[in-house]
């Protein structure tokens, strides 16, 4: 497997030594990581070479979840077959705009039974902070390096059924919410009526994500009563998720290691609203950065950006200021709908971006307005160790849910 890095233009925002040389480290030490797994994992097909990623034909023909094809596949960790059966789905969906898109899941049947009256299934939304299909789960999954994998696991010790969406979709609209839960939702709807499965109306749903899968997972139990009522969703379990972007606007300007994230974000965002128009507003040197960052994984974006400060690639002061954000940013505030099931949410007290106050105050609102929510704050630790230690908790939390009559 040839692996072929993108070309970066020079960094002329990158104003000291220090950073110049922290910022050339990353690239290096990223790049180095990439040779690495080529050589370790087994050779897949890359979604842009594979046909079944290709746009399915009279897509407005089917319904929203709706099977359009199929193919058996293995799971990998590393070069490890999981003990598992695995389909890829493709379905029918809806963008955020309310056209007709379609995005492909990944269905995972344990093959060991299942001690209940009904298999459960797990919709496991990974963190896909990522601009291109490499980052995508039906094909990390089969390559062996979805590094969420251990959770996924879990669940299928358990005699979990799991789904995994591909949730931004076919233009990895990296932080396109109303998109993000549809696709998600679709997701599941497909894993259901996938007939191999063996799932029908009465099987329990769960959801699960950290970080940006809590965020798929939050936005779709909001956008469920008005978009798939039928769904038999029975509790979502959620970490270190963001409420309201405009509440840190100062992510998009901090300039440090994780620069790349939010960089990518607002590229991600401007590909899911046709009403953001960043391309307008870049100076020469933003669209470069643009460019190169076109189909970059989550890695790839932090080793690439960081330090990056979005006001040094606009023509305007700042990030809500590229015509067409702030309304992209209002779709992408949590609370905007009441979700209809249990909740578990977790997330530590020095948690910087997100900030835990924006997730207390959506926790008093989803309460106040009847959503049963358990919700955990961690004294000790960050972003990253909130990922274990909310793990317990939220795996207690689903069998509870499965379980309950």
């Amino acid at each position: 497997m040839t692996y072929q890095r993108a070309v970066l233009p020079p960094r002329t925002d990158l104003r000291t030594r220090r950073k110049r040389v922290a910022a050339k480290a990353a690239v290096h030490a990223e790049d180095l990581y990439e040779r690495l797994k080529s050589r370790m994992l087994v050779e897949v097909t890359p979604p842009g070479d594979d046909p079944f990623y290709r746009r399915p034909d009279k897509l407005e023909a089917f319904r929203p979840g709706e099977v359009l094809e199929s193919r058996p596949v293995q799971v990998r960790g590393v070069r490890r077959v999981i003990e598992a059966d695995a389909w890829h789905v493709k379905f029918r969906s809806t963008d955020g705009e309310g056209a007709a898109s379609w995005g492909v899941a990944t269905v995972i049947i344990p093959r060991r039974p299942f001690v209940g009256p009904v298999r459960p299934l797990l919709s496991y939304q990974c963190a896909i902070d990522a601009l291109g299909a490499p980052a995508d789960p039906s094909y990390t999954l089969r390559r062996g390096d979805q590094l969420e994998l251990p959770f996924i696991a879990l669940a299928l010790r358990r005699g979990w059924a799991v789904v995994t969406t591909d949730f931004n979709g076919p233009q990895h609209a990296f932080g396109a919410y109303p998109l993000v839960a549809r696709s998600v939702l679709d997701g599941i709807r497909a894993a259901i009526s996938f007939k191999p499965a063996g799932f029908d109306a009465a099987t329990p749903i769960g959801l699960w994500g950290y970080s940006g899968g809590a965020l798929a997972t939050l936005f779709a139990v909001e956008l469920q009563a008005a978009y798939a009522p039928e769904l038999h969703l029975v509790g979502a379990a959620g970490g270190g998720a963001g409420v309201d972007i405009t509440s840190s606007p100062q992510m998009f300007e901090d300039g440090n290691l994780l620069s790349g994230i939010p960089f990518g974000a607002v590229i991600g965002i401007s590909r899911g609203f046709r009403d953001v128009d960043l391309h307008s507003v870049l100076t020469p040197q933003g669209q470069a950065m643009v460019a190169a960052a076109a189909e970059m994984t989550m890695e790839q974006l932090v080793a690439s950006f960081a330090f990056v400060r979005w006001s040094d690639y606009l023509t305007v002061p700042s990030v809500s200021e590229i015509p067409g954000m702030r309304a992209a940013f209002e779709h992408g505030r949590l609370g905007g709908a009441t979700p209809m099931i249990p909740l578990h949410l977790y997330h530590a007290v020095h948690d910087k971006y997100p900030a835990i106050a924006d997730v207390d105050k959506l926790v008093e609102k989803y309460r106040h307005e009847g959503v049963d929510v358990t919700y955990h704050r961690f004294p000790v630790g960050g972003h990253m160790t909130a990922v274990f230690t909310g793990m317990p908790g939220s795996l207690r939390f689903l069998s509870e849910r499965f379980a309950a009559p």
